[in-house]
């Protein structure tokens, strides 16, 4: 897995221009543009979740066995998502362009919205082109 910094990482305010218009990739790119949302009690959690859906979504494009298993924690009475990824040769490059965070006006947790360029075809470096509009 391959993943790029980011760029900007902005806190509340406006939303961001591409969390409402995802940005278009050139017309020949070997890559595509995706957000990517996650809620938690803190940013690494919510950074994580986001993470993993990215990473669930792209193997699950290209046809790559994942399994999403639901589970309750017995002590804190909540659901959790975790995400079993079998292990493949296949290897879908990720590149984080933008970061946006919120925070969540009735339990006060932490919402990430991830900007990624996502390779089309696994095993294949596209060349990510620089993407500077983060606002």
């Amino acid at each position: 897995m391959v993943w790029g910094l980011t760029m900007s990482s902005q806190t509340i305010g406006s939303k961001p221009t591409w969390l409402k218009h995802l940005p278009k990739a050139p017309r020949r790119a070997m890559y595509y543009y995706r957000v990517t949302s996650a809620e938690a009690k803190t940013y690494e959690e919510a950074y994580s979740k986001a993470f993993a859906i990215a990473v669930y979504e792209s193997r699950w494009k290209l046809g790559v066995a994942v399994d999403l298993n639901m589970g309750v924690d017995e002590h804190e009475k909540e659901i959790r998502n975790s995400i079993s990824i079998e292990p493949s040769q296949i290897r879908i490059p990720l590149n984080k362009v933008c970061e946006f965070q919120e925070n969540s006006p009735v339990n006060m947790n932490i919402r990430v919205h991830i900007l990624w360029q996502i390779a089309k075809y696994g095993n294949v470096d596209p060349d990510f082109d620089d993407f500077t509009n983060c606002e």
